[in-house]
């Protein structure tokens, strides 16, 4: 669970965050983790650490759905471009990703959501 969050408040922010995600892929742009706290609303305290816990739940259901990994479009200000470290490591976890090319395991995923 997204720490802070009700379950109901999760899934509400879960659904916006699909919604938000799937607009992104149809401009075929990313977004980073503070503007998708931002259009999310995400409540204070530790609005990113929300952002990136709901981003990591929506990899995780998209994976068991096998659906792209729409999460894949939200990227961080500190790795330009690029998910934040959890991301990887969420994909590692669910054996998406074997951890040998961060950066080609990304742009695989955008070129699938972009396609």
């Amino acid at each position: 669970m997204a720490r802070g969050l009700d379950a109901e408040s999760r899934e509400r922010l879960l659904e916006q965050l699909a919604a938000l995600l799937e607009q992104a892929r149809v401009q075929r742009r990313t977004l980073t983790y503070l503007e998708v706290a931002d259009a999310l609303a995400m409540p204070p305290p530790q609005r990113i650490h929300k952002t990136a816990r709901l981003v990591e739940i929506l990899l995780k259901r998209d994976a068991q759905a096998g659906r792209p990994l729409r999460s894949a479009l939200v990227t961080s200000r500190a790795r330009p471009g690029r998910p934040a470290e959890g991301f990887f490591d969420r994909a590692r976890r669910l054996g998406l990703y074997d951890g040998s090319d961060p950066d080609q395991f990304h742009d695989d995923l955008l070129a699938a959501l972009f396609d």
